[in-house]
């Protein structure tokens, strides 16, 4: 994975959980990394921020202005951004469902599309889908993210088939439970965390660290020839029968 020593990329929600061990990750290999969050609740992080509200369509021209101030070309897009508004399906929302798939559809097609010309500049340029075990199996009471992270992975599939032509690669990490503050509610709650642990074939819960394998995989070029491509990481959670 030498060549990521070479590389620029930009990872949304960088500020903390997944996204921040994604960001670190990259930068520890020797990638220029810039995060982007709506806001970083620390002060320093080991890589460049940008705060930026993707939910605003007005967003997207300022971030391609600050990531040309860096490099002319971009290498990789990580689409990690997400967010979960859990409530019973007979009372959901339709500001909690347009709101969850602001984050976590139309912010990656529109980052993707904005920062396209940078891609293109790319000998090697990556995009990963950050989706879940949502993306194939149903949850209750999650409409908006079960229907968005699957909406994600049909994305990917459609950017991978779209952007071939400038030999853009488009691939997803699938993370099944992962202990971050999205998932504290179940992680606090001892008979939910077991069973959670004993529903994967390894028997515990997977940690962000858990992600920056198949990240690092998927963003060098180890995997030059895998595109539309969704890896699932959840201990095995999607194979389990009985």
């Amino acid at each position: 994975m030498n060549d990521l020593k070479r590389k620029f990329a930009l990872v949304t929600g960088a500020g903390r959980g997944i996204g921040l061990s994604l960001a670190t990750a990259l930068h520890e290999y020797g990638t220029f990394v810039c995060g982007v969050d709506v806001a970083f609740p620390e002060e320093k992080y080991p890589f460049a921020t940008l705060s930026a509200d993707l939910t605003d369509p007005d967003a997207y021209p300022h971030l391609v202005r600050h990531m040309g101030t860096f490099r002319s070309r971009l290498d990789i897009i990580v689409n990690n951004a997400g967010i979960t508004l859990p409530c019973d399906a007979e009372d959901y929302t339709l500001e909690d469902w347009e709101k969850t798939f602001k984050i976590n559809v139309t912010a990656p097609f529109l980052l993707v599309q904005h920062l396209l010309p940078m891609l293109k500049r790319s000998t090697s340029p990556s995009v990963i889908n950050v989706t879940s075990l949502n993306a194939e199996l149903a949850f209750p009471n999650n409409p908006a993210y079960v229907a968005s992270k699957s909406a994600l992975a049909g994305l990917t599939r459609s950017m991978a088939l779209d952007y071939g032509k400038y030999g853009i690669r488009v691939n997803a990490i699938a993370p099944g439970y992962i202990k971050t503050d999205m998932t504290g509610e179940s992680w606090t709650n001892s008979e939910k965390r077991k069973k959670r642990a004993e529903r994967t074939v390894l028997n515990r819960w997977g940690t962000p660290e858990d992600l920056a394998g198949p990240l690092l995989f998927l963003a060098s070029d180890m995997s030059s020839y895998v595109s539309g491509h969704s890896l699932f990481v959840d201990g095995g959670w999607r194979i389990r029968g009985l």
